[in-house]
C-alpha cells in the first residue's frame, strides 16, 4: 500500500509538473494520437491471473505520440490510455487505486523516456534516419520498458508476495522485444505522419 501511494503521489507530481508546459502546436494529431491510443488500450495481454495486471497495447501508439509531439503532451495521452485500459473491457472493475497506480507510473514512464529521448539528441516531431536519432530511439524504448515494468513489476510481487527480480523475470522480461519492436514501429509511423 505504501509504495502504490508513493507512486500515485510522484505520479500526480508529475503531472502538475508537466501541465504548464503542454503545448497543442498540432491538435489535430494530438486528438487523433489521444484516441487511437485510448482506443488500442483495450487490447491488453493478461501478465499474472491473481493479481489481474494486464499490459496494454496502447504502447506503440504512446511511443509514436513522444517522437511527434513530445514528452508534454504524451503524458497527458498515456495517462488517459491508462484509465481506459483499466476502465474497459474488464472482467472485473478495476479498483480505483490500480487505476490510479497506472496513470501514475505511466506518467513517470513517459517523463522518463521523453527525458533520455531528449538527451540523446532526439527532437520531437524530427525524425531522421541517423544515428543519433537511433541512439535516441533506442534509449527512450529501454527507459520506458524499464520504467515501465520495474514499476508495475513492484506492484505485482508486493501483492502477490514474491520477489520482485521473479515477478519481473516471469512477467516482463519477455515482453522487452514487443517494447522494442513497438518503438520501431512508432519511429516508422512518426516519419509516415
Amino acid at each position: 500500500q505504501v509504495f502504490i501511494a508513493v507512486v500515485i503521489a510522484a505520479g500526480a507530481a508529475t503531472l502538475a509538473w508537466t501541465l504548464p508546459h503542454v503545448r497543442f502546436d498540432n491538435p489535430l494529431l494530438f486528438v487523433a494520437l489521444l484516441l487511437m491510443s485510448n482506443l488500442t488500450s483495450a487490447f491488453k495481454v493478461t501478465l499474472l491471473a491473481a493479481s489481474g495486471s494486464t499490459l496494454s497495447v496502447s504502447y506503440m501508439v504512446d511511443f509514436a505520440a513522444l517522437l511527434l509531439l513530445g514528452p508534454a503532451p504524451t503524458t497527458l495521452i498515456a495517462v488517459t490510455s491508462a484509465w481506459s485500459q483499466c476502465t474497459f473491457r474488464m472482467k472485473q472493475p478495476t479498483p480505483w487505486y490500480r487505476t490510479l497506480f497506472s496513470m501514475a507510473s505511466l506518467a513517470i514512464t513517459v517523463r522518463a523516456a521523453g527525458f533520455t529521448y531528449e538527451q540523446l539528441g532526439g527532437v520531437p516531431g524530427e525524425l531522421t534516419t541517423t544515428f543519433g536519432v537511433a541512439a535516441a530511439l533506442v534509449g527512450a524504448a529501454t527507459t520506458y520498458f524499464i520504467f515501465n515494468t520495474v514499476l508495475v513489476s513492484c506492484a505485482i510481487a508486493l501483492s502477490t508476495r514474491q520477489s520482485v527480480v521473479r515477478s519481473w523475470n516471469q512477467n516482463f522480461l519477455w515482453s522487452a522485444p514487443s517494447y522494442f519492436a513497438g518503438a520501431v514501429v512508432a519511429f516508422l509511423t512518426g516519419v509516415a505522419v
